[in-house]
């Protein structure tokens, strides 16, 4: 897991702004319905312990409600993971896969959003840092 996020050299605000709203993309979770559709594709390729319907559909409800807090393809990988295993997992296994990619994601986030409002204050005090500045400023 990523404990911080150094961005070298001198990334130009666009730049920012752009790997900014990648960032905030990369993060944005697969429909419920695609979830809905990927869990059901998962438990025909997996077997079940011993469960009637209703607790079946509930377990499938309960997973699809935690998946929609994770981003689109770590969802999809994890589930693609899980389908490779004989049985239906529990959900310990998949936050195992989904967490770190989700906490990887939002520490890059919160580095470019840092970097972003260290560019907002540098501006702010560029555009007034003398005495003159400031009295043109004023008018």
């Amino acid at each position: 897991m990523i404990e911080g996020v150094v961005i070298s050299g001198q990334p130009t605000d666009g730049q920012l702004m752009e790997a900014e709203r990648v960032a905030v993309l990369s993060l944005s979770p697969l429909p419920r319905a695609e979830i809905v559709k990927e869990l059901l594709r998962l438990q025909v390729k997996t077997s079940s312990r011993n469960m009637d319907e209703t607790r079946a559909e509930l377990q499938l409800e309960v997973y699809a409600d935690e998946l929609e807090r994770y981003p689109a393809d770590c969802v999809l990988l994890a589930l693609k993971l899980a389908g490779s295993e004989k049985w239906w997992p529990e959900w310990e296994t998949l936050e195992r896969t989904l967490s770190p990619l989700d906490a990887t994601r939002k520490t890059l986030l919160r580095g470019i959003r840092q970097r972003l409002s260290l560019v907002g204050r540098d501006h702010q005090r560029g555009q007034m840092s003398s005495f003159g500045d400031l009295m043109k400023a004023e008018g």
